[in-house]
């Protein structure tokens, strides 16, 4: 690809290219090394490649050439410190409540490193965090599909009881049927062989 885009500006810069920058084998492989380093993504190469190209001048560093791409772009990742402090926050939180843990990658750092140590972790363990985090971060980046599951509650209901349930109840051990107040019928005992 990289190839590709260095043919692509050498047809559309033409001599400026040949003034500024060398484009051989080298190069190519310095700027796979980099691209990869900075988790560039087909679409953001894409991206880059199309602004790049209506520019003056081409990128001369890797990092310009992904700018391009991610130039006023939020990432959808949470930064490393609100991830750590996230991840403490919910992994903290006790009992069968819902917990807010923003992107599925800070559950899964949180499910890789262990609740329970990052309920106790003070601020020395970010530096621990940050490196879970960001191999998370660039596996999901990569294709990974981390999933935050929705919370599975059942609802308590309150049904009472039917007079036909509550007589064979009844019956079953023993009782007459009617109970208190009523007329009472003898039950019929079920006969159990043995």
């Amino acid at each position: 690809m990289i190839t590709e885009l260095f043919e692509d500006w050498k047809r559309v810069f033409g001599a400026k290219l040949q003034e500024r920058q060398v484009l051989d084998i080298r190069t190519t492989e310095l700027w796979a090394i980099a691209l990869k380093g900075l988790r560039i993504t087909p679409a953001e190469f894409s991206t880059a490649l199309a602004k790049s190209l209506t520019l003056k001048w081409p990128p001369t560093v890797p990092a310009d050439f992904l700018e391009l791409a991610r130039a006023g772009k939020q990432s959808e990742y949470l930064d490393t410190q609100t991830a750590f402090e996230t991840a403490c926050r919910c992994a903290g939180m006790r009992g069968d409540v819902e917990r807010n843990w923003r992107h599925p990658t800070v559950l899964e750092a949180a499910n890789r490193i262990g609740w329970e140590n990052l309920a106790a972790a003070g601020n020395g363990f970010i530096k621990y965090f940050a490196t879970v985090y960001e191999q998370v971060v660039s596996e999901h980046q990569a294709g990974a599909n981390f999933v935050i599951q929705q919370a599975r509650r059942i609802e308590h209901k309150n049904i009472p009881a039917s007079a036909e349930f509550v007589d064979e109840l009844l019956c079953k051990h023993g009782f007459k049927k009617g109970g208190k107040g009523k007329q009472s019928e003898p039950c019929e005992q079920a006969t159990v062989e043995i």
